[in-house]
């Protein structure tokens, strides 16, 4: 008894341990936001001679990515998930082709599994609120709302991409490779459902590096002026919460590492091309000069940084 004690114990104190470098890590992005945010802020709401920049639209940009979001939800919805019998001892591991995905079965963090959710939404949220904070006061409603339909064009595309290849993949969670007596019993784990057979890619990283890679983009050509601290520190941030959110999905045994990796593939790629196939425009309905490569390679750097920071704060769970 007494040495049962002992070990709850210490694993409440790891557990304690871990929860507290993760929320130093979290207060710490928050608090870089604040501080980053805070000359970008004093610029929006001075006389800055910088007009405003904002994203053009034109049918002939607009009606492609309209009807390639409609495309992929249409054949999404035809597609039918094939599902296998689970035995009580699970699906057989050495299906599993790669050593990496295959050395990560056995995690069910059912906490992991839940916050994942929260970062997720955070990151959903995080692109909007740089937008709002970084742009003059008399234009902050109107030029976050503008942005916010090209935003919504990335993510559908994004979505729908990542709905059709899991449907099409029909590939297991990890956790249906779990004994039976090993696998959690919250519905989120339940094997007999449709969505254990839709791992391949994970739709919360899908979302999450379209996000970071929308809100990194949108600041580079929104703000031409900014300093390469804001650029690689807001950059830090997107990639904090995206990391973040997609080490806890495989934390959680909800995902394979490779299915993270096809879905931050596939939102980076709709994340950063949506918002470049707009032309943004600033004073006199001129075009924005794009980016310099300088400017690109210290918010990458940032991100990239960002990305490493989330994944390592998540394996603490």
């Amino acid at each position: 008894m007494l040495k049962r004690l002992s070990s709850l114990h210490i694993s409440d104190g790891k557990h304690k341990r871990r929860l507290s470098l993760v929320r130093t890590l979290v207060s710490g992005a928050v608090l870089s936001t604040a501080l980053l945010g805070l000359p970008c802020r004093i610029q929006a709401q001075g006389d800055a001679p910088a007009p405003p920049v904002r994203p053009e639209f034109r049918w002939i940009v607009e009606a492609p990515l309209l009807a390639t979001s409609a495309t992929l939800y249409a054949i999404s919805s035809q597609l039918h998930v094939t599902r296998k019998l689970v035995p009580t001892q699970g699906l057989d591991p050495g299906d599993v082709h790669w050593s990496f995905d295959r050395n990560i079965i056995g995690e069910h963090n059912v906490r992991a599994d839940s916050d994942s959710d929260y970062f997720r939404d955070a990151i959903v949220a995080y692109p909007m609120v740089l937008a709002y904070f970084c742009q003059p006061s008399g234009e902050r409603l109107k030029g976050t709302v503008q942005r916010s339909f090209v935003y919504a064009e990335a993510i559908l595309i994004a979505e729908g991409l990542s709905s059709v290849i899991k449907r099409t993949a029909d590939r297991p969670r990890p956790y249906t490779y779990l004994p039976a007596d090993e696998r959690p019993h919250e519905s989120a784990y339940d094997v007999n459902s449709e969505v254990a057979f839709r791992s391949m890619p994970s739709g919360h990283a899908t979302i999450a590096f379209c996000a970071s890679g929308f809100a990194m983009t949108d600041h580079l050509l929104s703000r031409p002026d900014a300093s390469w601290q804001q650029r690689a520190g807001f950059s830090f941030i997107g990639g904090f919460l995206a990391g973040m959110t997609s080490g806890l999905r495989v934390e959680g045994g909800q995902h394979f590492p490779s299915d993270a990796i096809v879905g931050g593939l596939i939102g980076t790629a709709s994340g950063v091309a949506v918002p470049l196939l707009h032309h943004y425009i600033g004073g006199q309905a001129r075009r924005a000069a794009m980016p310099s490569a300088g400017a690109w390679w210290q918010a990458i750097g940032g991100q990239v940084a960002g990305i490493g920071a989330g994944l390592l704060a998540a394996s603490f769970y």
